[in-house]
């Protein structure tokens, strides 16, 4: 596998592994920027320490489940949608002390919305933070890989030339091989070729490359370490 093949590998892998958690801090971001902010009642009556029973508002409501709002209906009246909601420390006492919560929603998505110090709004940062030290490793581990193999020397024994990419290591006969990658630097007299997971360096000893840096090339030798 090449490197930039890995490394295409790597982008997809942080598009699909990130895609579900950027997508909700874009709706936060959006609520933050756009919503729409209103306080209803919240009941703490029989519920465990820290969650409260939340009235949402008639527009969440017709949107989440229209058969539940009542038309004409005010906020805390029956008919209204409740749905129980675990709140931070600061804002659970807060609904203690008022009987409300804060709700907010985007007016053109209603059914978009959030409850004001529910727990679980660091969550997807904390979920990114660690995707991002989980891809950094995998970054690391998929870009030294090709290194993590001995590079291989080669003294050419024919002009080099140019081929179709596509990865070749092979034994001719003895210590000659055929080796065909992609130049990943050349001097005057020598160059390095990227072979699947392997580097094998070429001494040219005098022989013609027609190659530049990243061409796919082939090159006929005898393999000195």
């Amino acid at each position: 596998m090449s490197r930039r093949t890995r490394l295409l590998l790597l982008l997809l892998l942080v598009v699909v592994v990130n895609l579900g958690p950027l997508g909700s801090w874009w709706t936060q971001e959006r609520l933050d920027r756009d919503g729409v902010s209103e306080r209803v009642a919240a009941s703490t009556e029989g519920m465990p320490e820290g969650q409260v029973v939340v009235a949402l508002p008639p527009a969440v409501t017709e949107a989440v489940a229209p058969d539940d709002a009542a038309e004409g209906e005010e906020p805390g009246e029956a008919g209204l949608l409740a749905r129980t909601a675990t709140l931070e420390p600061a804002a659970y006492d807060d609904a203690v002390a008022t009987g409300e919560v804060e709700v907010t929603w985007l007016e053109d998505d209603p059914a978009t919305y959030r409850v004001e110090g529910e727990q679980g709004g660091t969550g997807q940062a904390t979920l990114l933070v660690v995707n991002a030290g989980v891809l950094l490793l995998v970054a690391v581990v998929l870009l030294l890989r090709g290194r993590t193999r001995p590079e291989l020397r080669m003294v050419a024994t024919a002009d080099v030339r140019r081929v179709p990419p596509g990865p070749l290591l092979e034994r001719v006969e003895g210590n000659d091989y055929v080796v065909r990658g992609d130049v990943e630097s050349l001097t005057e007299d020598e160059l390095v070729l990227a072979v699947a997971d392997r580097r094998v360096r070429v001494l040219l000893d005098g022989h013609a490359n027609p190659a530049s840096y990243q061409h796919s090339v082939e090159v006929r030798g005898t393999m000195i370490g």
